[in-house]
């Protein structure tokens, strides 16, 4: 026995007839919609109403910071807030916080891709500037400093942070294609 197919062929008459079907029955939806709403709306409690007042300024509970720290004789940290609940409900102004040029502790966590290590300042910052170039924002470059050789101060150009060995390994492949030939992985 052969399979038998169905073919449902429609008029531009049928057509439009179901179109304007279908519009029906969204304009209906909508309307039901909207009149369930304003019946829940319109039951609302008959006692005093707060007026809402749009921008005014509501104080809302921050939580506040806690810095753990530990003293040497006793191995258990404590917290010790920095800022009292009175203090939190003062706006305060937020100030622009300055770009640092050594690795955060925050973004010390993952893998780094160390590019170049110089004592030269200027071979440290037109290699900034070509990795910028390269799609490496500056958010995402540190430099780190530490002693270097003859007393000299050594200069580590890095990117990252990546969230894991296998992405730091390709862009380190890629920086050794773009001409830095030294580039390695720097563990967290």
């Amino acid at each position: 026995m052969a399979p038998s197919y169905y073919v449902i062929e429609l008029t531009g008459r049928w057509l439009t007839i179901l179109l304007a079907a279908l519009a029906l029955v969204m304009v209906l939806a909508f309307a039901f919609g909207y009149g369930a709403a304003w019946s829940v709306l319109s039951q609302s409690p008959a006692g005093p109403q707060q007026p809402v007042v749009v921008g005014a300024a509501t104080p809302t509970p921050t939580p506040a910071e806690v810095v753990i720290s530990a003293a040497a004789e006793d191995p258990t940290p404590k917290a010790v807030p920095t800022r009292t609940p009175s203090e939190t409900a003062v706006p305060r102004k937020p100030t622009p916080k300055p770009k640092p040029t050594k690795v955060p502790a925050a973004k010390a966590e993952g893998f780094w891709v160390q590019v170049l290590a110089s004592t030269n300042a200027d071979a440290v910052e037109e290699a900034r500037k070509r990795l910028t170039a390269l799609g490496f924002s500056r958010d995402h470059q540190a430099v780190t400093r530490s002693p270097g050789p003859g007393g000299n101060e050594l200069l580590k150009l890095r990117v990252g942070p990546f969230p894991d060995r296998p992405s730091a390994d390709r862009v380190a492949t890629r920086m050794k294609a773009s001409g830095y030939s030294d580039a390695w992985v720097v563990a967290p």
